[in-house]
């Protein structure tokens, strides 16, 4: 009994400094992204592969460890959680959530996904597998940036200042121009890196925990992460459903949970890179697939309906998650 609450105290305490780790990478890149004007499609598929960061991490160890089954439940159950259970609460928390209603810009990140899990039937995943996830990765955020039209910085004031200066006086705003890059952007950079420091250090600790639970406790590594890691690596997107609550004014991108769940098939083709990776298929894993066809379904169906999520689909997805909980707790 002493060992069971020792663990789950060292286990809240490992994930919050995640979530909190991930707050400080994700916010100040956030940041230092704004600031440098890197184009707003591009940004939001950065920050979608960002959050993606402690399931990566999570999975690396998991490989050095041998136990891959936890970081593949971490990654397919992540969607389950980001659509069904971040998603339905913040449009339960904001009442609706406003969409263009065209399914063709969302219709390839989903077909990528339940690509992606139809994929783990064949039993293993292989480096060439990788390269194919990989690949799609890629075109996606290709697509995604076409979509975004074309974007440009209006520098145009700025362009006809530097035709009229002097050679000299160029290299001078230059080095002015790194000065303050440096000292603009040297706050981000160092909390951006304790972030990642707290990210690498708790995903350690927590597939320590891990093992030792595993030793202790008679539970199918699948099942932990699909229902415990998969909650844990997305703190940053659960607080800000939280936040939402709190401000009563708070907005979540769909676009950016979008583009989280993606990157969680980037995440699974780089681990293949690493070593293969082999599941069993079992009942669970149908179940998996089940559910997430069920949510992908409901979402893009809400998604296109009025241009907006409303409040009652935000508790169908939920009672989605809820389910999904359940089924696989049998």
């Amino acid at each position: 009994m002493t060992t069971t609450i020792a663990l789950l105290f060292l286990a809240a305490v490992f994930f919050s400094i995640l979530g909190r780790g991930a707050d400080l990478l994700v916010g100040n890149l956030r940041a230092l992204a704004d600031k440098t004007k890197i184009h707003p499609v591009l940004l939001g598929t950065i920050l979608g592969f960002l959050t993606t960061i402690p399931e990566f991490m999570v999975g690396l160890n998991a490989v050095r460890r041998d136990m891959i089954a936890i970081s593949l439940g971490n990654i397919w159950g992540g969607i389950v959680v980001i659509f069904g259970f971040i998603l339905g609460l913040s449009i339960i928390f904001q009442r609706e959530i406003k969409t263009d209603g065209r399914l063709r810009v969302i219709l390839p990140s989903f077909i990528l996904i339940t690509f992606s899990i139809f994929l783990g039937l064949k039993g293993s995943l292989h480096y060439y597998d990788g390269l194919l996830l990989s690949a799609c990765y890629l075109l996606l955020v290709y697509l995604d940036y076409l979509a975004g039209g074309n974007y440009q910085a209006d520098d145009s004031a700025e362009r006809a200042v530097l035709r009229e200066e002097s050679p000299s006086r160029g290299w001078i705003r230059f080095w002015e121009k790194l000065l303050y890059w440096h000292r603009e952007l040297s706050r981000e950079t160092r909390w951006a890196l304790i972030g990642l420091f707290l990210v690498s250090v708790s995903s350690y600790a927590i597939m320590e925990l891990a093992d030792i639970a595993l030793g202790i406790f008679p539970l199918p590594p699948f099942l932990v992460g699909l229902l415990v890691f998969s909650l844990g690596t997305n703190l940053p997107e659960i607080t800000v459903a939280v936040r939402a609550l709190k401000t009563k004014n708070g907005y979540l991108s769909f676009g950016h949970l979008v583009g989280s769940a993606v990157s969680n098939v980037l995440v699974l083709s780089l681990l293949t890179f690493i070593a293969p990776v082999d599941m069993l298929v079992s009942w669970r894993y149908y179940v998996l697939i089940l559910f997430i066809a069920f949510i992908l379904s409901a979402v893009s169906f809400f998604y296109v309906t009025r241009r907006r999520f409303q409040r009652w689909e935000g508790f169908v997805l939920l009672s989605f998650y809820l389910a999904f909980v359940l089924f696989e707790l049998l």
